[in-house]
């Protein structure tokens, strides 16, 4: 008797941890290679806030990709999507607010250069932020997005390479956003 409840429950038990788990399988994101350089995670299980929602994030380090890259995509609905499209069609509000952030008294000592990125069907930048002394290398970054009724879908890159961030940026915009 309690192999034939064991067998009738088996099936509706293995169904229920599929469902339950499909939370925990991370979405590639479109326009990276589909080889085991780049790693997705699983971010429907990290919503942290209701501002944003995370679609996808994939990272690629060296040596399996050199330079390494993280590319993100997310929604953002309501004033965080205004504040958002605002910057990426004038990234030189970002540059201003990340030298003098609100709360210091002292400028923050960085070299920070943003760019309208002008050859893109979407708004989008590309920033460099690096420490003012030189004694860090710098990290490069671009953001495209695009608008969906109220929301806004952003890829994000960033990474140790200008070139290829931009370009990762360009072909995973391509992709996520449409062309």
């Amino acid at each position: 008797m309690s192999i034939r409840l064991l067998r009738s429950c088996l099936l509706p038990l293995a169904i229920a941890l599929t469902a339950v788990s499909c939370g925990y399988i991370p979405r590639q994101v479109a326009g990276l290679p589909s080889d085991a350089s780049w790693d997705a995670l699983p971010l429907r299980k990290w919503l942290a806030e209701d501002r944003a929602e995370p679609v996808a994030l994939a990272f690629c380090t060296p040596p399996e990709c050199s330079p390494g890259l993280a590319v993100s995509v997310i929604r953002l609905t309501g004033k965080d999507a205004e504040i958002t499209d605002a910057v990426l069609r004038d990234p030189e509000r970002l540059a201003r607010a990340l030298r003098s952030p609100a709360g210091r008294e002292k400028p923050v000592k960085a070299r920070i250069t943003v760019e309208r990125i002008k050859d893109a069907p979407y708004p989008g930048f590309a920033i460099d932020l690096a420490p003012a002394d030189g004694g860090k290398r710098p990290a490069y970054g671009a953001a495209f997005g695009k608008r969906e009724g109220e929301a806004l879908s952003v890829v994000l890159v960033i990474g140790e390479s200008p070139d290829a961030v931009r370009e990762t940026a360009k072909e995973v915009a391509a992709r996520e956003l449409g062309s």
